[in-house]
């Protein structure tokens, strides 16, 4: 698991062209994004019944985890079980992969599998599912636009819509 430093801002349309054009100098293209240079995110995520992991984000609280699936490009063929950690300033993912079928089964509220399905972050899931009743709450679409940066190790993303 790698710690790593994650700052988002909001900004203007004007600035995101700008600041687009001007790393397109000094990065390197993700080489997962298309030719166009950007991908698209479609997350499934999961809380509970007091929306507890809405509102720790929006309150900014120091440590605080989500569960979500996730797949790019609208290829539901790969899809991920990721859940993030935030501790203070510093974040991770753990992810594992979930397919198509087991989705479904989850979405239908089969969970019999979980359990036994050898994999610690959909165990891991399942117990939450069953102690805090964590359960698909909400979808987020968006497009990014990804930069890498090798000295530094730095990775920027634009995302919209």
């Amino acid at each position: 698991m790698q710690y790593r430093h994650e700052v988002k801002h909001e900004i203007s349309p004007a600035d995101k062209a700008a600041l687009v054009a001007r790393l397109r100098t000094v990065c390197q293209t993700d080489p997962h994004a298309g030719a166009d240079g950007q991908y698209e995110i479609s997350s499934l995520y999961f809380d509970n019944l007091y929306d507890k992991a809405l509102r720790e984000k929006v309150d900014g609280a120091a440590h605080r985890e989500k569960f979500r699936i996730r797949y790019y490009n609208g290829d539901t063929s790969f899809m991920l079980l990721e859940k993030k950690v935030k501790d203070d300033d510093l974040g991770y993912k753990v992810s594992a992969l979930i397919t198509p079928e087991e989705v479904q089964k989850l979405l239908e509220g089969d969970l019999a599998w979980m359990p036994v399905s050898g994999r610690g972050l959909i165990i891991e899931l399942y117990s939450k599912m069953k102690t805090e009743l964590l359960r698909p709450k909400a979808i987020v679409d968006y497009t990014r636009t990804p930069f890498i940066y090798g000295p530094g190790n730095v990775r920027v993303t634009v995302d919209e819509n």
